[in-house]
């Protein structure tokens, strides 16, 4: 019997210093107590530097149900990532458990949460850099329904923080559409049912009013945001599974560089579903997502060169670029006009730790001294013009 205690003790021991465990954990954030289920990888050093991912379950759902339709631990130990499932706050009269919006009737009628859904996901992350010191450079979301309309608004207004994304069975919220914020390069994988009719593909438009863009309209607008090509490359994908009444094609666009892509998997026939779990068995979801956006950080793809993204002002048709960004010493800001120029390099805490003023339209910010890790800068011109942008800083 001792033996078999000291054997389970072992066991139990090891497993804290390897990983490969799954908890239920809780965050403190605006005066709410969230909850997640995070994920530790087997063999997981502490040491190391690993990157992020979070998977958002759908509409009165919870995290427990995501991870059952999206178990992506063994990819985890496998490729080594630290794995998140956040949950959505309930709401005590819609008794419903939904990111961002109520649902207060019939879809599209929604309205949107009292609390602070993009907050929570921003304090989030601070949190697993501190408690195990992720790779700000490679955070990544994903998410079904519901949690895929959220998923595109982090990449839309937690831009500066998500390297990629992945969003199944859902198309843009029209407040996400109209007001998306791109600061830099932003992979993007979307998986969508052509038989969707709970996440139309062609958006919903209710009495005059749009509530969903289109998939096209979505598409647009990260192809713009990110400086795609027009041409598009579409494959069929093979048809593994004959009778689950659908088939699948790969649409994709790239840059010029090809250092930043949109792919989209076009479930031909498919309806609400989360393909390789339920609906269509051609690909596995949570698989072809992850094998996406992994090769991406926060300036592109993670072996390119290309260093920045323009940022174009559709009233004046400015341009911003950035560079080189990765940065080890120096870096570089090419502004649409001579200024003057107030530049702000703040620290993952939000913390102002460098301030330039220069009336050129290049300004140069030393980075020598600054600490690595993921940054962000803002300029302004105190007149109304103002620029921002993630900086990942390596020595």
């Amino acid at each position: 019997m001792k033996k078999f205690i000291s054997m389970l003790f072992m066991a139990f021991t090891l497993a804290l210093a390897f990983g490969q465990e799954l908890t239920t954990e809780q965050l403190q954030f605006d005066g709410l107590n969230r909850t997640y289920l995070k994920y530790i990888p087997a063999g997981f050093d502490a040491n190391s530097s690993l990157p992020l991912v979070m998977s958002f379950h759908g509409g009165a759902s919870n995290s427990s149900d995501q991870l059952a339709i999206a178990d992506l631990r063994s990819l985890a130990d496998q490729d080594q990532f630290i794995l998140l499932y956040p949950d959505a706050y309930p709401e005590p009269l819609a008794g419903e458990t939904n990111w961002q919006v109520v649902v207060s009737g019939d879809l599209p009628f929604t309205e949107p949460t009292a609390h602070d859904d993009i907050g929570f996901v921003d304090a989030l992350i601070d949190e697993m850099h501190a408690a195990h010191g992720i790779d700000l450079n490679r955070v990544y979301a994903m998410g079904y329904s519901n949690g895929g309309g959220f998923t595109f608004d982090l990449a839309c207004r937690l831009n500066e923080r998500i390297a990629a994304i992945g969003v199944v069975a859902r198309t843009m919220y029209i407040e996400s559409y109209e007001a998306c914020n791109v600061t830099h390069p932003t992979a993007v994988m979307t998986i969508l049912g052509t038989a969707d009719y709970i996440s139309e593909y062609n958006g919903i438009i209710y009495e005059g009013t749009e509530y969903y863009a289109s998939a096209e309209d979505s598409h647009q607008l990260w192809i713009e945001a990110n400086g795609l090509e027009t041409a598009v490359s579409e494959t069929a994908v093979p048809d593994i599974s004959s009778n689950d009444g659908s088939t699948a094609d790969l649409i994709s666009w790239s840059s010029a560089d090809n250092c930043i892509a949109l792919e989209h998997y076009r479930i031909n026939g498919g309806g609400h579903d989360w393909p390789g779990t339920f609906g269509n068995m051609d690909i596995v979801a949570h698989e072809v997502i992850w094998n996406f956006v992994k090769d991406y950080g926060l300036s592109g793809l993670l072996d390119c060169t290309t260093s920045s993204i323009a940022v174009n002002d559709d009233a004046s048709k400015l341009k911003w670029s950035v560079y080189p960004n990765p940065t080890s010493d120096q870096l570089n800001i090419s502004a649409p006009s001579s200024g003057p120029w107030h530049c702000t390099l703040f620290n993952a805490r939000g913390q102002a730790i460098g301030q330039k003023t220069a009336n050129q339209s290049i300004i140069t910010i030393d980075c020598q001294s600054v600490a690595p890790g993921l940054h962000l800068l803002r300029a302004s011109d105190g007149k109304g013009e103002s620029f921002s942008s993630s900086v990942l800083i390596e020595h």
